[in-house]
């Protein structure tokens, strides 16, 4: 005849069997149950991140025509897009008006300043230095420094002078160079 398992049956033999793998073999298989979980939400998260940058990826793809956000592109075309980030030379009132208005917003005077342009005979870009003396608290002038290279993403910050008379006044001399960067063709 054979047996009838019930339920008592089940849970005694289950018992029975867990009090067999001792403590060793109890953490074992509570570490194994941890680690099923955790992966499982964790493919869960990951694959709904997957499919959301697949969704983007693709928005991308569209907008750009068609063309492939990744596919590579000829060492002649890269060189252009380089290039064509760089304003052009008959931009540079406008670039200086954008430093004009970064000093404004900040507060300070540019009374006076040392405008240089560099070009090199094999070298596409000019270098156009603006060396600007201006007069404000630390914070005054630091903000006119990052609001210069946001305004004017061409430029690089050669120099920056700082000078205090005294300890108790918080006014500073300050002397910035900026380097502008402007394609010549």
């Amino acid at each position: 005849m054979r047996p009838v398992w019930s339920a008592t049956h089940f849970a005694w033999s289950v018992r029975r069997r867990l009090i067999r793998l001792r403590w060793p073999g109890l953490a074992g298989l509570a570490l194994f149950a941890f680690a099923a979980g955790l992966a499982a939400f964790a493919v869960q998260s990951t694959r709904h991140r997957l499919l959301a940058l697949d969704r983007e990826a693709a928005a991308l793809t569209s907008r750009l025509g068609g063309r492939s956000a990744t596919a590579p592109s000829s060492g002649r075309s890269q060189l252009s897009n380089f290039y064509a980030f760089f304003p052009l030379t008959a931009n540079l009132p406008e670039l200086l008006g954008r430093v004009n208005h970064a000093a404004q917003q900040h507060g300070l005077v540019l009374e006076k300043g040392d405008y240089k342009l560099g070009r090199e005979a094999d070298f596409r870009l000019a270098r156009y230095q603006v060396t600007l003396p201006v007069q404000g608290d630390y914070a005054e002038v630091r903000g006119f420094v990052n609001d210069v290279l946001e305004a004017v993403p061409a430029s690089a910050l050669d120099e920056m002078t700082l000078k205090r008379e005294t300890i108790d006044v918080p006014q500073l001399e300050a002397r910035v160079r900026f380097t502008l960067f402007l394609a010549t063709e």
